[in-house]
């Protein structure tokens, strides 16, 4: 399982000229890639008063899923990241989605909204879990950035074990030292790959380099390569996985312990 994360730089408020460079973006991602990952709200990028949201929020046959299936279609890949979403009503959401080449497209709202600037009270909070997708022969979840911080929400359970957690996020370089340790420690704990695509560029909240941007294994260390255009690649390794579990069983319940929710 090939996994690129993209680094995309997201102009405030412009879905035109965000979907525009996506697309140039993922042109330039390597033929055998399985797994795209695009930064949280890849479109516009945070927006912080509820007039603007308005505007810009879509549902799930809107525009932006709609390229995102072309996409997929073309490119012969999977794409994960989350775009500002409404359901019709005065609710609007950071949905993440993760669209394959068929057109099947899973969707999740962020549950953890970010208390120290307006998402938790512009934004609707999420009440299901993070869905399970399996996705050739893997299966992943997706959280986004804040969620990252809460291990509850990203828990393996032995009835339901997943492989990949991927998150999306606009995580300013500031804290780029506990988003790196969060991914790492989610990857230890759940024994899975995990995938950080952070954005790139400059905002109101800060900066954010390439180099924030991260994927781990199951022991908690970085695996990726930075190539062309300073997308991070990375090739998942099934069998080396299920080894690592096999090696060290964390997961098995016995009369005396076992893993609740």
């Amino acid at each position: 399982m090939k996994i690129c994360a993209i680094p995309f730089d997201i102009v405030y408020a412009s879905p035109e000229e965000n979907l525009a460079a996506a697309g140039h973006a993922l042109e330039q991602v390597e033929d055998d890639t399985d797994v795209v990952v695009l930064p949280e709200l890849f479109t516009t990028a945070f927006v912080p008063d509820l007039g603007s949201v308005k505007v810009l929020a879509e549902d799930n046959s809107g525009r932006t899923v709609d390229t995102l299936r072309r996409w997929a279609r073309k490119g012969g890949y999977a794409i994960a990241g989350s775009f500002l979403a409404t359901d019709g009503s005065d609710s609007y959401f950071n949905r993440g989605f993760f669209v394959e080449p068929d057109g099947k497209a899973t969707f999740y709202d962020k549950r953890h909204l970010f208390p120290l600037s307006t998402e938790d009270k512009v934004y609707t909070p999420g009440r299901a879990m993070a869905p399970r997708i399996d996705f050739r022969g893997w299966v992943f979840r997706i959280v986004l950035c804040f969620d990252v911080r809460f291990p509850v929400w990203t828990r393996n359970r032995p009835e339901d074990m997943y492989d990949v957690l991927i998150v999306p996020a606009n995580w300013p370089h500031s804290r780029a030292g506990q988003f790196r340790i969060l991914l790492a420690a989610r990857a230890v704990e759940n024994q899975i790959y995990v995938v950080g695509a952070d954005r790139s560029g400059v905002d109101a909240y800060g900066e954010y380099l390439d180099c924030d941007s991260a994927i781990y294994d199951n022991l908690g260390n970085p695996m990726h390569e930075v190539r062309r255009g300073g997308y991070l690649y990375a090739v998942l390794d099934k069998d080396a996985l299920l080894e690592g579990r096999r090696r060290f069983p964390a997961y098995i319940a016995t009369d005396k312990w076992s893993i609740e929710l």
